[in-house]
């Protein structure tokens, strides 16, 4: 049994909404219905001597019946009979062959297979939508032992709608018996096609519009067209063609400009001076409309049309301040010429009214693009009010100003994370002067030696980390301060997969939380970008081996590897070569150590080898020679070659013998530069 799989991220909103409004979802379904009767009903009138014509021709064609009944998957899983022209012959095979056809099928017949791809073999359902079996547009219904297989969460979704004569899957694959090879027919069908269409009929069940029914409408007798036929119609346009997109972007936004337009006038000629009387419904009817024209006809222009409101910028707003500047401007001129040469039957408006009504529309027409924004930013106002008082969740402070900040404070003040969080502040180093502002709604508290006084005084239990990978400095001083406090250490990366498995696996699936302790120690000790150790593990690793070495009477030795030319490439080229430079050298240092060995990344352009159970110090030249060679050879990257300096340093940890513990630092500035036998430095040239 073969099980096609297909994941959409699922649309709560649209889901709620849907829940909360039957009267609407039936309104919808009523009308559709009333669609689907017209037009399946104007059809078969209107079509019946075609029709009669295409029966007369199969029973030329081929011995046979005219019609074809099918059993197929309809509405919540019920079946029924689909009704189409036969276009195979009448024989045994053509029962028991696949249940899909290809290109060149022996069993479809000269004229069948005119009818396949001219589409009018699927006529005769107009009969199924007469009969409620079926609509003009909705998911293709599939053969019963094909929609047997899908996944429960598709096959529900799929059948709780009637299926239709015409779908975007079906538009998009209006050829798809050239996309089969008879060879592997249904392999084919169910691996490269099935899931694709159960996706779309999954997203047209989803968006449902009657402007959507109507592109498709449009789109399936489009293709009819010799030339379109072999043009993919972009999967966008499917969903939001000539009709939605007009409705969308036009039709409904001018409605509302209309009415707005119609408000402000109707408002100010309402206390303008009695003379106003005079004008007549007729006279501001007429300004309402010359307002309106304006006004779309700029946001149309300036492209103000293509904005989605609900989530647009406040330099968005300035296009609808210039479009309505130059709509006053231009209602200021025409009524001034008409007044001049009155070429409208349209009363004198004093300039004064004219500059009212222009400004009052202006302020209703960006109300009206941004009524929710302006709603939900109350809610959202007045809901972390509420959550300050109450102190929801468990609190967090978000490290670093950046785009990080803003990043995190949007995810964790979305409904679904706001009552395990609360963010009390932010805490920066970069601009001092910041200090005491907000961000986002968000206070800066102050910098990063500020730390241990904040999370004190606000009681922190969760500590944010947005701070950029290529400062491990700040990091390890944050993850030291963690440990010492006890708090709990998060990293942007983690949030937002632990995002993204609420989005794709709800809590209900019981998936393990994003910020595992596992996972956090080893990011806490491990370079970000190598994934090699950092300095703060390498210290660990050091004081174990001169334990080990003083126990045991071997020899421990650290060899420093700098690459100051990373510096001159992550200036010039950006830090994604840098880094990916890194990922390459560190691979390379990886094969050239043994396995007891312990090799770490502890600056920016230096790598740091302590070398373990040396019996010799001839041991530290063989392994420095062989890392000098293998650093000697140019390093590809996405086509080009790149030749590193370096140098190579070592220090002998048996000289510190009695000592205490080693530091890192301390070693490295009493390093000894290595030599070849001409005394020369280890260097690596360009």
């Amino acid at each position: 049994m073969v099980r096609t799989q297909t994941t959409i991220a699922q649309p709560a909103a649209r889901e709620e909404t849907a829940r909360f409004h039957p009267a609407l979802k039936f309104l919808k379904s009523t009308i559709k219905r009333l669609f689907d009767i017209s037009l399946s009903a104007f059809g078969i009138i209107i079509l019946a001597p075609f029709l009669t014509l295409i029966a007369l021709l199969i029973q030329r064609d081929s011995p046979g019946p005219i019609f074809f009944w099918g059993t197929r998957a309809g509405r919540n899983g019920k079946p029924f009979r689909i009704l189409k022209f036969r276009t195979m012959y009448e024989r045994p095979e053509s029962y028991a062959g696949p249940r899909v056809t290809a290109e060149g099928d022996s069993r479809i017949t000269p004229l069948g297979a005119w009818l396949r791809y001219t589409k009018i073999n699927e006529l005769p359902q107009l009969w199924n939508v007469l009969t409620g079996d079926m609509s003009l547009v909705g998911p293709r219904p599939e053969d019963v032992e094909i929609a047997k297989h899908w996944p429960e969460e598709a096959h529900r979704e799929i059948l709780s709608v009637r299926p239709g004569i015409t779908s975007p899957a079906s538009i998009l694959y209006h050829d798809e018996e050239k996309h089969l090879s008879p060879g592997s027919l249904m392999e084919d069908y169910l691996q490269s096609i099935l899931p694709n269409k159960m996706r779309l009929d999954r997203l047209y069940v989803r968006y449902p519009s009657f402007s959507t029914d109507l592109d498709i409408l449009f789109w399936t007798m489009a293709i009819l067209i010799p030339r379109l036929t072999s043009t993919q119609i972009p999967e966008g346009y499917l969903f939001a063609g000539p009709f939605s997109r007009f409705v969308h972007r036009y039709a409904n936004w001018f409605i509302v400009d209309f009415l707005v337009a119609a408000c402000s006038v109707g408002l100010v000629s309402i206390f303008w001076p009695p003379e106003s009387a005079s004008w007549g419904l007729n006279a501001l009817a007429v300004l309402s409309l010359l307002i309106t024209l304006l006004f779309s006809s700029l946001n149309t222009i300036s492209g103000q049309n293509r904005i989605l409101w609900s989530r647009s910028s406040a330099e968005d707003g300035l296009g609808l301040l210039l479009s309505g500047s130059l709509t006053s401007c231009f209602v200021l001129l025409i009524c001034e010429s008409n007044r001049i040469a009155n070429f409208l039957t349209f009363p004198d408006f004093p300039a004064s009214m004219l500059i009212i009504i222009n400004m009052l529309a202006l302020v209703g027409f960006i109300v009206a693009r941004y009524r929710l924004r302006v709603i939900s930013g109350l809610a959202n106002r007045w809901l972390n009010l509420r959550q300050d008082r109450l102190k929801l969740g468990e609190r967090v402070l978000i490290v670093g100003a950046g785009e990080g900040s803003q990043i995190a404070g949007w995810l964790l003040k979305r409904r679904i994370f706001r009552t395990a969080f609360s963010i009390i502040g932010i805490v920066d180093e970069i601009d001092p002067t910041l200090h005491g502002l907000r961000i986002g709604g968000t206070p800066i508290l102050g910098g990063l030696l500020d730390l241990p006084v904040i999370i004190k005084k606000q009681d922190i239990g969760v500590i944010l980390s947005t701070i950029p990978a290529t400062n491990p400095t700040v990091d390890e001083y944050i993850f030291d301060l963690c440990r010492s406090t006890g708090l709990r250490l998060v990293f942007l990366d983690d949030l937002l997969n632990l995002v993204d498995k609420q989005v794709t696996q709800p809590r209900q699936n019981s998936s393990p939380p994003a910020w595992r302790l596992d996972h956090l120690e080893f990011k806490a000790i491990h370079d970000i970008t190598t994934q090699l150790p950092n300095r703060y593990l390498l210290q660990e690793r050091l004081q174990h081996s001169i334990s080990y070495a003083r126990r045991y009477d071997t020899r421990v030795a650290i060899l420093f590897i700098d690459l100051p030319s990373l510096a001159d490439i992550n200036h010039i080229l950006g830090h994604k070569y840098g880094d990916e430079l890194l990922i390459l050298v560190a691979q390379r240092l990886m094969l050239c150590k043994r396995e007891s060995d312990t090799l770490a990344r502890t600056s920016d352009h230096q790598f740091t080898l302590i070398l373990e159970h040396l019996a010799r110090q001839s041991e530290t030249t063989l392994i420095a020679r062989r890392i000098y060679d293998s650093l000697l050879q140019p390093l590809q990257l996405n086509g080009r070659k790149f030749s590193l300096d370096a140098s190579l340093g070592i220090f002998e940890a048996d000289t510190l013998e009695n000592s205490g513990p080693l530091d890192m630092t301390d070693c490295y500035q009493k390093r000894t530069l290595l030599k070849d036998h001409s005394h020369h430095e280890y260097a690596l040239a360009q």
